[in-house]
């Protein structure tokens, strides 16, 4: 079929999708087994065996009222015999399911009868069962359905039907009628005739020892034939195992009586101690299934037929709009949005047709907000790239360059601008770094860490850079290899700058040490008075200075963990600054530097803690000292503004370089721009420390210097 179109393919497979459910039907229909067809048969029989069960107890129960109103009419001690007999011909006359009424004495025997006219009474005669009469005396007021009764071989059974009575003067008796075999038998003969189409011989009844009660056939019903051990009673083989006494109902699939197969079912009838069983030969009940299956095979051949004629019919109809929305199809797959189908049909195909031209609409809209979306998601993840302090390179599989932030690029020396889609290998000077991405693409490591030195164009100082390169993994296809690097170099130097720190606390620490050691032996091998005043100053003094060392560093710590009260009391700023000046003015002698001081009589006062500061403008004045050559001059200025009071503190130094000046105030940092710098012992915690006060108090600090020209730090505090 690979050769033919969809129109003929559709027909060919409705033409066999005709045949095969045909088939497959009739198949199933033809292989229905038996026995469901048995349990149909089982189960109409069990409807009209309730129907003529429900007849029999009606016409029962109108017996028995026949024979309480009898009864009361004899009771009536107001009425003559004669009209009570009258009225009890009456009544019987009424009723249409018996044709005698006999009179019997307390013994049982026949007295009298009222009979129909022309009808056989059918009276038990000459006396009823003594078991009967028995139990009417246990019961004298309640109607007795008796056993079947036989009371002659040539006659057929009868059930007596009984009541005692008592008559107005006293005198007592049995009224009793009977259920005649015959009258029963032409009973289910109709009501067989009825069921069964007019078949007469599909019902019977037997009586709770299993004989016939009631037959279409009168020469068995005579006979008096039992049914122990045979038809549907099979498996029955004694009297013992027989009760009618409640209802009962079976069906089954036997040998009948004329050794023929039957299916039939039985219902028991309490209310006259029989059976009622209706049957028909096996093979009527499964003659049904020839039938169908000669009508299948016609079924087939017809529907077939029919099928190949309207499939290709169909087909046909349907091949025209089935090309049109192929070809509509074609057009979304291309990712033609704007063609459309003609939407006037008014069959199943037009609303196809609309549903694909709103889905060529939505397809179209849905593209359009894609393409914006992703343009827009694009230029976010650019700009995040682009703007992240932190270098960054995304790299394809064929080794070019997706997307580097100008961080990067300016670490590397490149243009940003102009490397996406080149490769790495032709854009990167540097050969580490080459050689690290390279090692990405083929290695199996997820994450590499990398650091590089760098020289940058127009800074003293080497750039440290650290970070790692991953590869970016999808469905264990490597997609890209990522970098992302960040500018150490602050930490590196922090790193440095504690080991020198602690170079320099050790030699802080172990020259007042020794002094201490050496004075303290020389002492204790005998010196003069003079000599020993001497040297015991000597050692207090370095121990002054030792403690100086430890003091300074615990006032940092304490500072920094807020342990350090702050006090906060009025000052004037410009006493501050007076007094450590002229304490300090020795510092300056010894370098003969002039000191140049612009401080008002007066300033308005502040709030803080005035030792904390003076050890703000101690540092600030005796590192301009320090870091000046001899002869310069220091100027330190109060100026008072509207909002803040400022301090400048103006030397002609060394000076510092733009990139030192941005961690100038960074704890261990020093600035060695000037190799003099090193001449000079320090710890670079000094400005880190009273910015840290400045910054307690609310203000601010902070630095302007050229190099060989000069520095002025100044900071400001609220007023």
């Amino acid at each position: 079929m690979r050769g033919l179109n969809f129109s003929t393919k559709f027909a060919l497979i409705l033409s066999a999708t005709a045949l095969v459910s045909v088939g497959v039907i009739g198949y199933w229909l033809s292989s229905i087994s038996l026995e469901v067809l048995a349990q149909n048969a089982r189960s109409f029989y069990d409807v009209v065996a309730h129907d003529v069960k429900s007849r029999l107890e009606e016409k029962s129960g109108t017996i028995g009222r026949l024979l309480l109103e009898s009864r009361g009419i004899l009771a009536d001690p107001e009425l003559p015999t004669q009209t009570a007999y009258a009225f009890i011909s009456e009544a019987l006359k009424r009723n249409t399911s018996v044709n005698a009424l006999g009179v019997y004495d307390v013994e049982g025997n026949f007295v009298d009868a009222f009979a129909k006219e022309g009808q056989n009474d059918n009276l038990p005669r000459p006396q009823l069962p003594q078991t009967l009469v028995d139990s009417l005396r246990a019961v004298p007021d309640k109607v007795i359905i008796w056993r079947t009764t036989r009371f002659d071989e040539r006659q057929t059974p009868v059930i007596p039907i009984a009541i005692g009575y008592v008559r107005g003067d006293g005198s007592r008796g049995i009224l009793a009628c009977a259920l005649d075999g015959a009258e029963l038998s032409d009973f289910i003969t109709r009501a067989s005739k009825d069921a069964f189409s007019g078949l007469p011989d599909r019902m019977y009844i037997v009586d709770d020892s299993l004989r016939l009660l009631a037959s279409h056939d009168t020469l068995a019903l005579r006979r008096q034939q039992t049914l122990i051990g045979k038809g549907i009673f099979k498996e029955i083989t004694s009297p013992s195992q027989i009760t009618f006494s409640r209802d009962a109902v079976a069906s089954k699939e036997y040998i009948g009586l004329g050794g023929e197969q039957m299916v039939g079912t039985y219902i028991s009838i309490p209310e006259i101690q029989s059976a009622l069983v209706i049957e028909q030969p096996a093979s009527v009940v499964y003659r049904s299934v020839n039938e169908m299956r000669k009508s299948v095979m016609f079924g087939l051949v017809a529907v077939g037929t029919a099928a190949i004629v309207i499939s290709f019919a169909v087909a046909r109809q349907l091949s025209r709009p089935i090309n049109q929305l192929l070809e509509a199809s074609d057009r979304i797959a291309e990712q033609d949005f704007d063609y459309r189908l003609d939407e006037s049909r008014g069959d199943e195909f037009g609303t196809l047709f609309r549903g694909n031209n709103r889905v060529a609409a939505e397809l179209a809209r849905y593209q359009q907000m894609n393409l914006n979306k992703i343009v827009g998601t694009r230029n976010k993840l650019e700009s995040v790239v682009r703007q992240a302090s932190d270098g960054f390179i995304v790299i394809e599989p064929n080794r070019s360059i997706f997307v580097m932030n100008d961080v990067f690029a300016r670490w590397f020396g490149v243009d940003a601008n102009t490397v996406e889609g080149r490769s790495f290998l032709d854009v990167l000077p540097d050969y580490d770094l080459k050689k690290t991405i390279m090692d990405a693409f083929t290695g199996e490591d997820s994450h590499i860490p990398v650091q590089f030195t760098l020289q940058l164009v127009g800074e003293a100082n080497e750039t440290v850079v650290k970070g790692t390169f991953v590869r970016v993994m999808n469905d264990n296809q490597l997609t890209a290899v990522m970098g992302v690097l960040r500018d150490v170099t602050r930490e590196v130097a922090v790193d440095k700058m504690k080991t020198e720190l602690v170079s320099i606390v050790a030699h802080e620490l172990r020259s007042p040490l020794n002094t201490i050691r050496g004075f303290s032996d020389l002492i204790g091998k005998g010196l003069d008075e003079d000599e020993t005043k001497e040297f015991a100053a000597i050692i207090t003094s370095e121990a002054d200075r030792l403690n100086g060392v430890i003091t300074k560093f615990l006032d940092i710590n304490r500072i920094e963990s807020g342990r350090t009260e702050i006090r906060k009391i009025p000052f004037r700023i410009h006493e501050v600054v007076h007094n450590v000046i002229k304490v300090n003015m020795p510092l300056a002698e010894e370098k003969h530097m002039a000191i140049q001081i612009e401080i008002p009589l007066s300033t308005t006062p502040i709030v803080g803690d005035p030792d904390l500061i003076g050890q703000v403008v101690l540092n600030l004045f005796s590192n301009a000292v320090k870091y000046s050559e001899p002869a310069k001059t220091v100027t330190v200025e109060v100026i008072e503004g509207a909002t803040e009071m400022r301090v400048n503190v103006i030397d002609q130094g060394y000076g510092i370089s733009d990139s030192a000046k941005e961690k100038l105030f960074t704890k261990f940092f020093r600035a060695t721009d000037d190799v003099r710098v090193n001449k000079h012992v320090g710890t670079g915690l000094g400005l880190a420390f009273i910015k840290e006060i400045v910054e307690k108090h609310g203000g601010e600090m902070g630095a302007e210097s050229q190099l060989n020209v000069g520095s002025t730090f100044w900071f400001t505090l609220p007023k």
